[in-house]
């Protein structure tokens, strides 16, 4: 056993450094070319290692600190001199997360100060910057509102090989993206609205709107993309009504776990509402006990009851942000817990999502491209340890490998019908043009001898971004996923990737013109129509139309009739669909399998 031991050794100490945050370097060097003159004053950037231009952490809004704590952005205050934007800004207010790229789990990161973007171009001399009009493409981060950060994302390469214009904001998280302050009005809404991270969106397109030109971009073929819960903002503009002609193209990638389950009322301090554990209100009562200005929740709310909404937002706006997220109760990525994007009916409708995309009128209308990965969940299950064997924290391998492929196949197929196909045929009804696919590349391979990388994580939540931008220099965890024996066949596939992308930014078609790939042809709802494109390598099938349609009785279905013990029935859909607040599955667990499973479990989750 002495040689099994120092492998796992080695494999947590490399896992370790997988997770770890990079080495801090040197910022580059000024280079005279790259001065652009922006609506606020120049800035100069500097050569990236792909050969184009890039600008680090330029402001595109006002410092939302002190009294413009949770307030819609204001604009920046401008300057003359050149400015250098050689260093990408703090990441938002977070708790640290290992695989978020922000640090280690749970210690405190990042600034409120940090509304700043980078951006990436191609090497333009200033005698062209006059002629050209390049798309632009703005991408927002995920981490499920709750973490994450633009500079931990390169669109060099996307820029200079594809002639576009990348744009990369930071924006506010947790509970200083999605806030309402009791008792703050407006009579547009937009101020009582608490849904800030969605404003700093809107306001980064803004910027753009107002910059582009200045670095070669067209201000009218702007595609917003986004993964995860920057799918979930992307889709957030679609239905609200402050996107109209911001935006012409949206691409949507393993959309999260969608909207709060809660309306703007129930964040309120108010005995004829019921209300959420974390709303703002609760949290207000909560931190005027814990910094003792209330002996007791009673004593709070009497308190709160004499105060004008002018002191309530001079009390919150005065604590410690760290003091804010203690209320929460949380120090990780704990969607349950921390804030996200709600319909408040000012920055975004109110309605049930899918019915708004579905009639026109109700969002914007334009070409949308969407999808998924044929293992998502992986990327979560690989680190429980239900599932998992761990050393020093990390995993090694599945404790039963056939029971871990069938709950990732459940739970990847549960989340393609509500992130994927639900979507594009409530979009095509809605008169959108709707592309759609699958991404199944899981050729990590083993490491060691011993790790099953393949198994582990596949086609994992997020494994698609590196094959999105072609930057497959991610720190230590590429040593993890990538190999010399699984080099070409990625490369392919990336290639092709980011040709559907970048094509489908410039005219809203992801075909190019040349016809050098397999065609993509749109969602259809038609029974047995190709309706989705696969992203695979030769190897594995290739890149290839499938007429897949996953439903919710569908994955119902397959799950009753599995060869399982009912048991392991139960507890599969327990597992399924535990990621998010959803009725419809509550209603389901009541009657599944005969209501056995809820007699024996009558709450779903674990």
């Amino acid at each position: 056993m002495p040689r099994l031991s120092a492998l796992l050794i080695l494999l947590a100490s490399t896992l370790a450094a997988c997770t770890g945050t990079p080495a801090t370097v040197e910022p580059p060097v000024a280079a005279p070319d790259s001065t652009r003159v922006l609506s606020s004053g120049p800035i100069t950037g500097f050569i990236n290692p792909r050969g184009g231009h890039a600008w680090l952490g330029i402001p595109y809004a006002a410092p939302p600190v002190g009294a413009l704590r949770w307030h819609a952005p204001q604009a920046v205050a401008s300057w003359e001199t050149a400015r250098p934007a050689l260093q990408a800004s703090a990441p938002c207010l977070q708790f640290g997360w290992a695989l978020g790229g922000v640090g280690t789990d749970g210690s405190h990161q990042g600034s409120e100060d940090c509304l700043y973007l980078n951006v990436y171009a191609p090497r333009l001399q200033a005698g062209e910057l006059a002629t050209t009009r390049l798309p632009v493409m703005l991408w927002i981060h995920g981490g499920a509102n709750t973490v994450g950060h633009a500079a931990f994302y390169d669109g060099g390469h996307l820029a200079e090989t594809q002639h576009v214009i990348v744009v990369m904001p930071n924006y506010r998280l947790g509970p200083f993206g999605w806030f309402v302050v009791p008792g703050q009005s407006d009579p547009e809404g937009i101020e009582a609205s608490g849904n800030w991270g969605n404003l700093d969106t809107l306001a980064a397109l803004k910027w753009v709107h107002a910059n582009a030109a200045a670095f070669g971009g067209d201000p009218n073929n702007v595609t917003v993309f986004g993964e995860s819960a920057g799918a979930t903002n992307a889709l957030a503009l679609l239905i609200s009504p402050l996107s109209p002609g911001l935006l012409h193209r949206v691409i949507i990638e393993s959309l999260g776990f969608g909207f709060a389950p809660y309306t703007r009322a129930l964040n309120y301090v108010d005995d004829a509402v019921p209300g959420h554990a974390y709303s703002s209100g609760e949290v207000l009562l909560k931190l005027l006990v814990t910094t003792g200005r209330a002996a007791t929740r009673a004593d709070a709310r009497a308190l709160v009851a004499t105060w004008t909404p002018a002191a309530i937002g001079t009390f919150l706006r005065e604590l410690d942000p760290w003091v804010v997220y203690a209320a929460y109760e949380a120090t990780s990525i704990d969607a349950d817990r921390l804030p996200t994007v709600f319909q408040d009916g000012a920055v975004l409708r109110t309605g049930d999502p899918l019915s708004l995309l579905a009639q026109s009128g109700t969002h914007v209308n334009v070409p949308t491209l969407i999808g998924s990965n044929r293992d998502e969940n992986k990327l979560f299950m690989a680190f429980d340890s239900r599932l998992v064997r761990k050393v020093a924290g990390f995993p090694v391998w599945a404790k039963d490998p056939a029971a871990y492929d069938r709950e990732a196949s459940y739970r990847s197929a549960w989340w393609k019908t509500t992130a994927v196909d639900e979507l594009a045929s409530a979009l095509t009804k809605g008169g959108a043009d709707v592309y759609a696919y699958r991404w199944d590349w899981r050729e990590e391979g083993r490491r060691f001898g011993l790790v099953d990388i393949s198994q582990l994580l596949g086609a994992a939540h997020g494994l698609e971004i590196p094959f999105v931008f072609g930057n497959f220099d991610v720190g230590a965890q590429g040593r993890l996923l990538y190999s010399t024996d699984n080099a070409p066949a990625r490369i392919t596939l990336s290639e092709a990737m980011i040709t559907y992308w970048t094509q489908f930014a410039r005219s809203g078609k992801p075909n190019p013109p040349e016809h050098v790939l397999p065609d993509w042809q749109p969602w259809s709802d038609v029974p047995d129509a190709n309706r989705l494109l696969v992203f695979d390598t030769d190897s594995h099938g290739g890149i290839r139309m499938s007429n897949e349609l996953v439903t919710r009785e569908s994955v119902i279905a397959a799950m009753a009739n599995d060869p399982l013990p009912e048991a392991e029935r139960c507890a599969l859909f327990r597992h399924t669909f535990r990621w998010k607040y959803d009725p419809w599955a509550d209603a389901v667990w009541a009657q599944f399998l005969g209501g056995r499973c809820a007699a024996a479990h009558p709450a779903r989750t674990d």
